[in-house]
Parts: structure tokens; sequence; C-alpha cells
């Protein structure tokens, strides 16, 4: 090796990480973009993060919104939560298992996707109880390895440290995953006028074997639709 170099090899998560992402890169992947005005939700989080903590005992984040508006865009859009096989055969899950990217360590140790089983049947601060008890499982090393298996769609938030923009790869085995992104103070213009909003991209990479634009979009639409709406509990 020359001066100032070492060679390292790539052995534990590291590298089933590497093995993961070369067979991601077999999958002919799309990514579509939204933008979505969170003001509703940016409003509930401030005004309720201490009372919730103290309610419920867990921490409120945005991701739980993520992952419960995402579970019923899925299930209005199911084939997104699909898989394909190599003998052309797809099976279309009409359950939503989530996984959910969590860092390990200071991020150089690798990154794991948890899974939150049974989305579809749980509320809103379940869904945050399961993430709060994944996430601390991942930074504990104690994630066994049913803990990440059986997702049928997934969901990385690079927004939480800062990351405007992306494109995901998608886990072998699903037909997408979401990105969520930072959200930013925007000027916008509404009737004719500028405001200042909290705006987001969504980035949403897809199996193009299985999802086309148009459903894509679809796909999206909803999910900024319920977002913007911000009636989770009705």
């Amino acid at each position: 090796e020359g001066q100032g170099q070492e060679v390292i090899k790539l052995t534990g998560l590291r590298r089933a990480i590497a093995e993961a992402m070369t067979r991601a890169n077999t999958i002919p992947s799309v990514s579509t973009v939204a933008e979505v005005n969170v003001s509703r939700l940016v409003e509930f989080r401030t005004a309720n993060k201490d009372s919730f903590q103290q309610m419920y005992g867990v921490r409120l984040t945005y991701t739980p919104f993520f992952i419960k508006a995402v579970t019923e865009a899925l299930l209005e859009h199911p084939m997104l939560n699909s898989s394909f096989h190599d003998d052309y055969t797809v099976t279309v899950n009409h359950g939503v298992n989530m996984g959910v990217a969590v860092a390990l360590g200071d991020g150089s140790e690798g990154l794991v996707v948890p899974v939150i089983r049974d989305c579809h049947k749980k509320t809103l601060v379940e869904i945050a109880r399961d993430l709060e008890t994944i996430a601390q499982k991942a930074r504990s090393g104690s994630l066994e390895l049913s803990d990440m298996q059986g997702a049928t769609f997934s969901l990385t938030n690079p927004g939480s440290y800062g990351a405007l923009f992306g494109t995901p790869m998608i886990p072998p085995g699903q037909a997408g995953i979401l990105g969520t992104y930072a959200i930013k103070e925007t000027p916008v213009a509404e009737n004719g006028m500028i405001a200042v909003r909290p705006m987001m991209y969504l980035v949403l990479s897809y199996d193009h074997r299985l999802v086309d634009g148009m459903l894509a979009g679809m796909f999206l639409k909803s999910l900024c639709e319920r977002l913007e709406r911000f009636d989770f509990f009705r």
C-alpha cells in the first residue's frame, strides 16, 4: 500500500450491507419526488412534545406520523406493498410490516432496517412505542435476525440529520422505499401571496417491474394529502 493508506476487509455487518446493496442494485428502480406542506404536523408536534412524553412515556418524533401515513397509502395502493419473484410471480401483501432504517453508532458502523410489524393494526402511539423499542435495540446492539426480517415496505429518514434530498435504494424483496427529507421553512406562493411554510421532500423509489409512474404519483398524492390534512387522531 502507498503511504497513508490501509486496506481493510469488510466483515460482519458491513459485508452483509455490501452484499444487500449489490442485490438492490439489480432492481430496475425509478424515483419520484413530491413536496409536502407539513404545517399541521409541525404545529402538533411543537405543541404536544412534552405532554405526549408524560402521557405515553415515549418521545414524539415525526417518524411515527410518516409510518402511519405510508401504511394507509399502502393499503390504498397494495402493489407498492408487494414483492417480485424471479419466476415472474408477485406476492401482494395486504398487511404492512414497515422496515425502518436506523443508523448504528455514529453512522460509520452501518445501517440496519428493523421491522415494525402489523402497522395497519396499530395506533400512532403503538407505532411510536415500537419505533423507540427497535431504535434502542439497534443502538445497544441487541437486535436479533428476526427483528430485521419480513418487511413489506421500508422507510428511511435522512431528514433527521439534515439531508435535503436523495434517492433511496430499494431493499431486495420489496417494491419500494420512501425517503423523508429535512423539513425547511420555505417561501411558497399561496393565493398570489408569498407565505413561509415548513416544506419537505418525499422521495419514493420503486421497482419499475411492478409499479409505473402513474401509480407512484397516485401513492405520493395520497401520502401528501394525509400529511397535509393531519387527521391521524380521528
